[in-house]
């Protein structure tokens, strides 16, 4: 990299230096001077089309020449994007239109679904044809930056009002940043429009140090940005901090907090100036605020309904007892007023709907699940069990472009039992995004080869179930290495620290660890910070003690030694798991706890659920309150919950409970050991609905579609064009079919004006009905604003209604029809 840097010259030496001054540690460790010479050289390019003469060299270097877009491995994708979208954009002098021209191009290459939390890079999201929001955002940026658009990452960390978040992009136009989401005729108008009228906060990131009145913060070369202000009315808040001594106190820690996910979460972290305050634009609405400095701390909560001021005071106290309620302004049904241009015509609804196609049949000609179905004969997986097993068939067909290559080790596997069943687990177990990630059949030979070769490691019984869950297996959901082709060197390493007996393999590697791997305490992950493999993170001078832990894990399962996360890594020494590392030491120790949680709400008990309606927390060593790990299961509606905390560090048990608007009453208490808790909640006021605009005629034409039983009844009305605000909010509804079913709720999904040949992996109990025209409406609807939802009663009158985009419509289903049978 520094004889590259060295022998550049002028402007190629000029963006070289951008780059290597602004990337972070982990990518130094790990780019190619190949890899940036080919990003810089097919930047260059793209400033010779009309579009891209109108911005500065600033915006050229910090939205177009960046060579990674978020946290996703390094991927060479600028030269075939570029190769792929020349032609499509060189004629285009409006970069508006160029931006559209890109995001159907990105809509041909893949549509929205559900993944794991670490991104997968661009190519891999095409190779796969699906990808979460995050994914979406980070293929466009690199297809609009190959082409020289502009484009930088924007996201609403919690939407605060209901537990999800979303990530989508802003492009530069001459007229300011704008922002898009599925493919639309014009910029600024995205189905999740309206949501971002309730954020709390918005922000972009820029790659650098970037100059912006919008700046929120600088650090580690990224630049935050607010971008509240293109989408909704907010307050510039400030938040001032105090010493004990009522002096301000200058480079506090301040953390802002969202309500999500049963407790709070950090929003975004900031420090006080010279002068003790911090500033920051926000929406309307509540957040929590905590502010740390020299251990000491401070708490307090921001409502920016009724003001933009916070003043909090430092001290000794850490201990939180909180009883509030986070407020946010009603939902507003009416649509919003912005003028809009559509930039292609009625040529654009002609491509959409080509893209559409073409993506689908694409995807649909790589289904696979009936060409590997025959290899697992001998495992009496039989073609009907598979099929009951509809999450292991969408994940068989799921494999997309990696198909064949799954196909060719089966079928070179296909009379070694131990290696075909090796594959199948990893089919049945691993993430799709890591069976994707493999780059070719060859690497998948060589991950095979390796776990049979762990199969008789050891002395020691290791049972089959325990092998195939917890070396084959993924030890986390999301937080695993990329699977980019790094097991062969890491099993090289791994055979000479090889031992029978698994306590003594065990301490060499970790005797390895200690000698080769340095943590850094202070080690800072960046926005720009991208994940990597175990061969990458053991060539990095200094790495995170997270880092460090995958390391370990993956030499563990190398070795063939089971292993499991539970708070800690865990391995399987023959009898029974025990802990990697002792974490309980001297200067270290650790206090197991066990505490029986019931909540009530409305003075009635609910089913106490982790990740719903509460979290445990802790305060980091840097004043962070932080969910913390712990276990357990339900006592009837009552969960009893084991946890470990450092000594003289208290728990926190966090819970809340929305209405239907979003505003929760929110609970925090310290947990005690062995001492139970209950925690009484009130559900706050609800806002008036949709039930009553609807003409007679349309809920006439409605009620022939219910069945003719005494039951609740969700009528989900899907329009005749496919989008993503329909995907998602059936996704939503799918994830509480147990719910629903448990309430005897029938859920009809009802199809106008198109087939519903993308349902048919719908569970049993959901009805699905097609209709040749629309069903009358008292009022005129734009395609993006289905999904409709109605709900009747069991008397078969309306008693909800909505329409468009709502991300809490499953909870607010549920308690619609509760609160019905009262």
């Amino acid at each position: 990299l520094i004889a590259l840097l060295l022998t550049s010259e002028k402007d190629f030496a000029k963006d070289l230096f951008f780059l290597l001054d602004n990337c972070s540690n982990s990518d130094l460790a790990i780019i190619t001077p190949e890899y940036l010479k080919n990003n810089i050289q097919f930047s260059q390019v793209v400033r010779e089309f009309e579009f891209a003469k109108e911005y500065s060299d600033e915006i050229f270097q910090h939205f177009v020449l960046p060579y990674r877009v978020s946290q996703e491995p390094l991927e060479n994708w600028r030269e075939d994007f570029f190769a792929q979208l020349y032609d499509k954009v060189k004629d285009i002098s409006d970069i508006e239109k160029a931006a559209i021209i890109v995001n159907l191009w990105a809509l041909e290459q893949m549509t929205f679904k559900q993944t794991n939390g670490r991104d997968q890079a661009p190519i891999t999201t095409i190779k796969r044809g699906y990808g979460r929001c995050e994914e979406m955002m980070i293929l466009y940026i690199a297809a609009a930056r190959a082409v020289g658009i502009p484009a930088r990452t924007t996201s609403v960390p919690y939407w605060n009002f209901t537990d999800n978040n979303h990530a989508w992009v802003e492009i530069w136009t001459p007229d300011g940043w704008k922002y898009l989401g599925e493919a639309e005729n014009s910029l600024n108008k995205a189905w999740f429009s309206k949501t971002t009228e309730r954020a709390t906060l918005i922000t972009s990131r820029a790659f650098g140090n970037f100059k912006s009145k919008d700046t929120i913060k600088q650090k580690n070369k990224v630049t935050t940005i607010s971008s509240i202000r293109y989408y909704t009315d907010f307050e510039n808040c400030i938040i001032s901090v105090n010493s004990s001594d009522g002096k301000p106190a200058t480079n506090a820690k301040v953390t802002l907090y969202a309500a999500s996910y049963g407790g709070l979460f950090a929003m975004t972290k900031l420090s006080t100036n010279s002068q003790g305050f911090t500033e920051i634009p926000l929406g309307k609405g509540t957040v929590y605020v905590t502010a740390y400095k020299d251990s000491c701390f401070a708490k307090g909560i921001l409502n920016t309904i009724n003001g933009s001021t916070l003043d909090l005071t430092l001290g000794n106290n850490t201990t939180i007892s909180e009883d509030f309620i986070f407020q946010f302004p009603i939902k507003n049904s009416t649509k919003k007023t912005i003028a809009k241009s559509e930039l292609l015509g009625k040529e654009f609804y002609a491509l959409r709907d080509s893209a559409n196609s073409k993506r689908k049949q694409r995807l649909d000609n790589l289904r696979s699940i009936e060409k590997i179905l025959p290899f697992f004969d001998d495992f009496q997986i039989t073609e009907e069990k598979i099929n009951k097993n509809e999450t292991f068939a969408e994940q068989i067909d799921l494999l997309a472009e990696n198909s064949d290559d799954f196909l060719t080790v089966l079928k070179a596997n296909s009379q070694d039992k131990l290696k075909t069943k090796i594959i199948f687990t990893m089919l049945k177990e691993w993430d799709i995004k890591d069976l994707i990630e493999i780059p070719d059949s060859t690497m998948i030979q060589s991950i095979v080869n390796i776990f049979a070769e762990c199969y008789n490691s050891h002395d020691e019984t290791i049972p089959d179930s325990i092998f195939y869950k917890n070396v084959v297996g993924l030890t986390w959901h999301s937080a695993n290495p990329p699977q980019n082709g790094w097991q062969k060197n890491l099993k090289s390493l791994t055979e000479r620290l090889h031992h029978n007996k698994i306590k003594i393999n065990v301490k060499n590697i970790l005797e390895w660890i200690s000698l080769n791997l340095s943590v850094d305490k202070n080690f800072n992950y960046t926005y720009f910070t991208g994940e990597l493999n175990p061969i990458e993170i053991i060539n990095l001078e200094q790495i995170s003690d997270f880092q460090r832990i995958k390391v370990l894990n993956s030499m563990l399962k190398l070795s063939g030694i089971p292993v499991q996360w539970k708070g800690r890594l865990e391995f399987y020494d023959g009898e029974s798991f025990l802990p990697v590392e002792n974490e309980n030491t001297e200067e270290n120790p650790l206090i197991e706890g066990k505490t029986k949680i019931s909540i009530y709400v409305d003075g009635k008990q609910v089913k106490a659920e982790p990740w719903n309606n509460f979290l445990l927390s802790s305060l980091t060593d840097d004043g962070v309150i932080s969910n913390c790990y712990f276990d357990g299961e339900n006592d009837s509606l009552d969960y009893i919950v084991n946890y470990k905390t450092k000594e003289n560090r208290p728990v926190y048990l966090q819970s809340f409970i929305r209405n239907d608007n979003g505003d929760a009453h929110f609970k925090m208490i310290t947990l005690q050991n062995n001492e139970d808790k209950i925690i009484q909640l009130q559900t706050p006021s609800e806002y008036i609905d949709l039930s009553n605009k609807w003409h007679k005629k349309t809920l006439q034409s409605l009620k022939k579609l219910l069945k003719n039983e005494k039951i609740p009844q969700i009528i989900f009305v899907r329009g005749n064009e496919i989008n993503e605000p329909q995907q998602r909010m059936l996704e939503q509804i799918l994830d509480k079919n147990e719910d629903f079913i448990r309430e005897n709720v029938q859920i009809i999904v009802y199809t106008e004006k198109r087939n519903s040949h993308d349902l048919k992996s719908l569970p049993k109990n959901i009805v699905k009905k097609n209709g040749k025209k629309r069903i009358h409406k008292s009022e005129s609807l734009d395609w993006e604003e289905y999904p409709i939802i109605f709900l009747f009663n069991s008397n078969k009158e309306l008693i909800f209604s909505s329409k468009g985009y709502n991300m809490g419509i499953s909870d607010l289903l549920i308690k619609k029809v509760k609160n019905s049978k009262k």
